[in-house]
């Protein structure tokens, strides 16, 4: 709507303070922002466009409005274009030197993008700037690109920018000169809601009251909570300690009980004014005609007196703030299903978008209620939605786009489901953009709902329209290609083939580096997903040293594009962050830990504030859970990986198939941890639940889920091992062995894998006493590894040394002691660099490899050098047992046991070698 100044309508409502326009309290904290956005103004270009990016009550409107009262003053015309009007605006700022065009909520404006054809085909005289304000940017934003001329062989400027929550509280705020108030200079928010609360007793006439304000140290407060605390203290008279999150609460209290004492006067029966208010908020229709249509849908007309009082009524009730309008809907609905039902039944097209436009906006703050009633009101609306004309097209398409993903646990199927019915429409009516468009939001939800080779289909079929617009018109479209490429390169990784996805994450790559200067704004998001994927290719292709160069070059530009727009790109953030987990497994977890402990820092605040957002949480938790099990910090890790698995679980239980990979691999995670630690009982039940679901999930989709039902056969088959049940073990590892024959195409990762279990089937077959057998495997995965090691030595070296290890215990077994005894010493000399470099980690298989190699020398007949080995191994057990003794004591008295043997043979020299 246009804001050019404060509702008169709205009376001397408390809450009417809280409106920008009124600006009751003074402009503060934003003098940074507002020379930023002079500087834009004042720039050389003819025509500028900026998108203020910001969620609910951060300031955006008073910011926007300062700026006009500033640029007035010299000269500029500054206009709040108001919403059905946006292209009409254009048309009369053609002949104005210097305007200024405000299109507040732009997200939210279906005129906008014909409002962007009016600045493509109009050449104003003087200099035209559009500064458009929304929550966030998102898809409805990038997407402006392609779908109006203004781009059209040319690049006009558009720039992008956030405002924080954070105010600046240290520039001139100590002293108010309107009230002639003096205020302690302090490094909290103290000052300024005590500034903003001096304001609110004079306008409202009451003595100012002694401040108890309570806000954590750390906390980011949008200013519209601070003014919300000052209000509700002048309210409360300053009895209670005023929390800032909870503030808009207590004053919408207030709001409520001043209805009370006027509704019946308005002929309203009780109870119905505010059901009328909730239900005229949601559809936001302000006539007559709008309002007395909300009266009939909640049931509210009035009983006495006529309708025009209750219309009036509820125009000047209507909530002076859009966040305490979304609180009011929020609250009232999440108590009233009927309510709800009546705001959602038989919605005209008109209806069902208002309430998709205000339930989306309200999903992005999620404001506190008994449960969360954003999905219904968006899965009741994006059902009422027309589809059955052309004309309802593009309509449908700026529906799609407005829904972010994750929205709340009903908008992502309404959202399916969205992308479902636009696709039929732009198959059979669209235009080719609108149909490149429709398909490639078609595949990402295919491969979502598990049908990726329908997706590819689609995205192979949406990149070639992309193909034919660009040859068209290169410069308009090519975000769009490179958008379609990359889920494309989605869709081929979804299916294993990662060469593929490589290939066109490569070309998206070198597309981004042929935008123009300063278009970076649609760039720079395409190039950071590409190179984000790329490195999970190199990840899967084996191709080590490619991953770290790509993710971070990915994370720089996240990083930049979260400055501009902190609701779109923060998770992204985190997501590249968790990505650092392959230096885990390049054998660098010590690099890994930052950026693993920064992304579960990231998700957690996220996910406090959405809680759709809490399996993204899991992950990153399992994701630090593994990197701390590499460094050996096991108690740590233990912590992290119990909180991922009991999200994962949480989750299951609201979504279970979609869901059952993420569990599975809390569940094997864990398990994991355990087994090395010596919980092994706890590790069976873990792994156990675990291989179940990667059985199931290999029979649906073995082309995605066979290596980790690998892992699981490999896992378990460690922890029976070691709990003496050989029989069972071996089988498993046998047909980890055989899938991971299938699955070895070459490349290092699936190799490595392969290798691994061939070295623990070997130890399989040497824990059954079938030592012949056991040979073959074991040497086959030294040799492996050896190749892996001459091309990446930092990674693969753990492994070899554990393979060397396995072969000299196995030809030991053979009574090949001397041919034991090379890999044994090279197993460790290896493991003792690895100790100096992670001695957590390490040591434990150090002193293995010492009792072994001190075994293999006694059978050799050198007894006194093994001395000193099996001397070295007791002494290491024994520090190991004291800290972990579930875990070491009987490794510690196997150790004794060899100890004792060689120094008896030292004392005996006539006694014969005994392993």
């Amino acid at each position: 709507m246009s804001r050019p100044g404060p509702d008169e309508t709205r009376g001397t409502s408390p809450a009417a303070l809280l409106e920008p326009e009124r600006a009751v309290v003074p402009f503060m904290g934003r003098g940074r922002e507002l020379a930023e956005l002079r500087s834009w103004v004042r720039s050389r270009e003819p025509v500028a466009l900026r998108l203020l990016c910001g969620l609910g009550g951060v300031g955006k409107t008073r910011l926007v409005l300062e700026l006009g009262k500033s640029l007035r003053r010299t000269g500029w015309t500054v206009v709040h274009v108001p919403r059905g009007a946006e292209a009409a605006a254009v048309l009369a700022a053609a002949d104005t030197r210097r305007v200024l065009l405000v299109v507040d909520d732009a997200a939210s404006r279906p005129g906008l993008s014909a409002m962007l054809d009016a600045i493509g085909s109009t050449r104003p005289r003087g200099r035209l700037r559009v500064l458009c304000t929304a929550r966030s940017g998102g898809q409805w934003w990038r997407r402006e690109r392609w779908t109006s001329p203004l781009w059209a062989g040319r690049t006009p400027s558009v720039t992008q920018m956030a405002l924080e929550p954070a105010l600046d509280r240290t520039l001139d705020v100590a002293f108010d000169p309107a009230l002639g108030l003096e205020i302690e200079r302090s490094g909290d928010y103290r000052a300024l809601v005590e500034a903003a609360a001096a304001r609110f007793a004079r306008a409202l006439g009451r003595p100012v009251p002694r401040l108890r304000f309570q806000a954590e140290p750390d906390q980011q407060v949008r200013a519209l909570d601070l003014h919300a605390a000052a209000l509700a203290t002048v309210l409360d008279g300053g009895d209670d300690v005023v929390d800032p999150a909870g503030a808009l609460d207590l004053v919408l209290d207030h709001e409520r009980a001043r209805w009370a004492g006027s509704d019946a006067d308005a002929g309203f029966a009780p109870g119905a004014a505010e059901a009328a208010l909730v239900v005229a908020t949601l559809l936001g229709d302000p006539t007559d005609e709008g309002i007395r249509a909300a009266l009939r849908r909640a049931g509210a007309e009035p009983v006495a007196g006529p309708t025009a009082d209750a219309v009036a009524w509820v125009r000047a009730h209507l909530p002076a703030v859009p966040r305490l309008a979304e609180l009011l809907v929020s609250r009232t609905l999440a108590a009233s299903e009927e309510l709800t039902a009546a705001c959602t039944r038989d919605l005209a097209p008109g209806e069902a978008f208002a309430i998709l436009a205000f339930a989306t906006e309200m999903g992005l703050d999620r404001p506190v209620a008994e449960r969360d009633v954003t999905g219904e009101l968006v899965a009741a609306a994006a059902s009422a939605l027309p589809a059955g004309r052309a004309t309802d097209l593009p309509a449908l398409m700026r529906a799609s786009r407005r829904l972010p993903r994750p929205s709340g646990p009903l908008a992502v199927p309404v959202l399916d489901r969205l992308t479902h019915r636009v696709a039929d429409v732009a198959r059979n009516t669209g235009s080719d953009a609108e149909h490149g468009e429709a398909l490639t939001d078609l595949g990402m939800v295919l491969i979502a709902e598990g049908e990726p080779d329908g997706a590819i289909g689609a995205l192979q079929e949406a990149v070639g329209l992309w193909r034919g617009l660009v040859w068209g018109d290169e410069n308009r479209y090519r975000p769009a290609l490179c958008a379609a490429l990359n889920n494309l390169g989605t869709g081929y990784r979804a299916v294993g083939r990662h060469g593929d996805a490589l290939a066109v994450q490569e070309e998206v790559i070198t597309l981004c580096r042929q935008f123009p200067p300063g278009d970076g704004l649609w760039a720079d998001a395409e190039h950071a997903h590409a190179l984000q994927n790329a490195g999970v290719s190199y990840t899967e292709l084996g191709r080590v040293g490619e991953i770290e160069v790509a993710q971070r070059a990915s994370l720089e530009i996240y990083r930049r594009l979260a400055e501009g727009d902190p609701v779109q790109y923060e998770p992204q953030v985190a997501a590249v962050l968790g990505n650092f987990e392959a230096l885990t497994e390049s054998g660098r977890p010590e690099d890994a830990l930052p950026a693993n402990a920064e992304a579960v820092a990231i998700r957690r605040r996220l996910a406090a504030a959405r809680p759709e957002r809490l399996g993204e949480l899991a992950w990153s938790l399992g994701q630090l859970g593994t990197t701390l099990e590499a460094l050996g910090r096991y108690e740590e890790a233990g912590v992290v990986l119990v909180e991922a698995l009991e999200l994962q679980r949480r989750l299951a239980k609201e979504n279970a198939r979609g869901t059952r990979p993420d569990l599975a691999g809390a569940l094997s995670a864990l398990g994991a941890l355990y087994s090395t630690t010596g919980r092994a009982d706890e590790s069976l039940r873990l792994e156990r639940e675990a291989l179940e679901i990667r059985r199931d999930l290999a029979a649906e989709h073995p082309d995605r889920y066979l290596h980790y039902l690998a892992h699981s056969l490999s896992n378990l088959g460690v922890t029976l091992a070691r709990r003496g049940r050989y029989d069972e073990a071996v089988l498993l590892e046998e047909e980890a062995v055989a899938i991971r024959r299938g699955l070895a195409g070459g490349n290092a990762r699936s190799l490595k894998y392969l290798a691994q279990s061939l070295s623990n089937l070997g130890v399989r077959y040497a824990d059954l006493g079938r030592f012949d057998e056991a040979l073959r495997p074991t040497q086959e995965a030294v040799d492996m590894l050896r190749r892996l090691v001459r091309e990446q030595p930092e990674k693969y070296r753990t492994g070899l040394a554990e393979a060397l290890a396995n072969l000299g215990a196995t030809l030991l077994d053979l009574d090949r002691a001397a041919d034991a005894l090379p890999p044994m010493r090279e197993a460790v000399t290896m493991r003792r660099q690895l100790v100096l470099e992670n001695p957590d980690k390490h040591r434990p298989d150090l002193a293995l490899a010492l009792s072994n190699l001190a075994s293999a020398m006694s059978a050799a007949g050198d007894n006194v050098a093994a001395l000193g080995h099996a001397r070295e191994a007791v002494d290491m057990r024994r520090r190991l047992a004291a800290d972990l003794p579930e875990r070491y004591l009987s490794e510690l008295e196997r150790s004794r046991a060899v100890l004792a043997r060689i120094d008896a043979a030292i004392r005996n020299p006539t006694s014969l070698p005994n392993r």
